[in-house]
């Protein structure tokens, strides 16, 4: 297939799997939107009050990695020390026997700049599909959103899409929370796919070792 027609096919994928969760994430692909994700780029959107210290945010980052491993990726939190800045701690303080909900321990470290920010959240999972969170105790005003998977080619890439509201501690100085949407946010993302493609090859060459 030329290269054109792989592009093409490429984002009628992207655009199919926007379509069919739009319900939560709740923004469309533009076209150049599309072409930034298959150019490996990251895309976010903000609406922020005028200190750009507090507002909504939506993302997305394309993965060349199952939604299920995505999701095993953002679900445990060994894994998350890995990919998410500045956090040093990650604790499940209680867990549905079901596996449906988590409630979890956060603590963020910036260092001299601000105290260490301390929150617990709620997490709701839709297995290999998205993950609902809203904050239930801790620092911020308003932390809450969702994650979402769809799967792309069939399954072998992930669009994952983020929304979230954020209302950071009054102790966090305006240029730190700025900084969160605009550099840690897409570092975080970029991390993460590198963290899942990683996994993904490691676990496909170990399929493959006849050992």
């Amino acid at each position: 297939m030329g290269t054109a027609k792989q592009w093409m096919a490429a984002a009628l994928s992207l655009s199919a799997a926007f379509g069919s969760g739009a319900r939560s994430a709740d923004f469309p692909l533009s076209p150049a939107e599309t072409t930034k994700l298959e150019n490996r780029e990251i895309i976010i959107r903000t609406i922020l009050d005028p200190g750009q210290r507090r507002g909504t945010v939506r993302a997305a980052v394309l993965i060349d990695a199952s939604p299920a491993l995505a999701f095993e990726m953002m679900t445990r939190c060994s894994e998350a020390l890995e990919y998410v800045p500045h956090l040093r701690v990650c604790r499940v303080r209680e867990r549905a026997p079901d596996g449906s909900w988590e409630v979890v321990d956060h603590e963020i470290d910036f260092g001299w700049y601000a105290p260490r920010v301390k929150y617990t959240f709620r997490a709701d999972f839709e297995a290999d599909r998205g993950i609902a969170f809203r904050q239930v105790a801790g620092d911020f005003k308003t932390n809450e959103g969702r994650w979402e998977f769809e799967p792309v080619d069939d399954g072998a890439r992930t669009l994952i899409r983020y929304r979230a509201t954020i209302d950071p501690p009054t102790f966090v100085p305006n240029w730190l929370a700025r900084s969160t949407f605009k550099r840690e946010l897409p570092t975080m993302l970029i991390d993460l796919r590198k963290h899942c493609e990683a996994e993904q090859r490691r676990r496909a060459r170990a399929s493959q070792d006849p050992r």
